[in-house]
């Protein structure tokens, strides 16, 4: 069942952040993760959520997304993340297809 890294994100030096941009970018594909919204609009409708930005990619199930997170790739990314934003990152489980299959897009 897919699994989603969602992150909200408020950019405190854009300069930097595109710096983590290039680096964190190429690390999902090996991984298989799949970039689905990248700084779209969006509102919050309700909640204690107040982000400027959200990021949302998928990846094919947790522990997929778990060994992105934890992967020497992406770990030289984060500290590029941190210097230049605010920012939350969240791992959710997805919902199986009906009848209980695999989600396939």
């Amino acid at each position: 069942m897919p699994a989603y890294v969602i992150t909200y994100l408020e950019v405190t030096d854009s300069k930097a952040f595109e710096a983590y941009r290039k680096v964190a970018g190429p690390t999902f594909a090996p991984f298989g993760g799949k970039p689905l919204v990248v700084d779209g609009r969006f509102e919050v409708l309700e909640g204690m959520v107040r982000p400027k930005s959200v990021v949302v990619v998928e990846f094919e199930n947790l522990e997929t997304a778990k060994r992105w997170y934890a992967s020497p790739e992406y770990a030289r990314a984060i500290p590029l993340r941190q210097q230049a934003a605010e920012s939350s990152l969240i791992l959710v489980d997805g919902l199986a297809a009906p009848g209980g299959a695999p989600h396939v897009r």
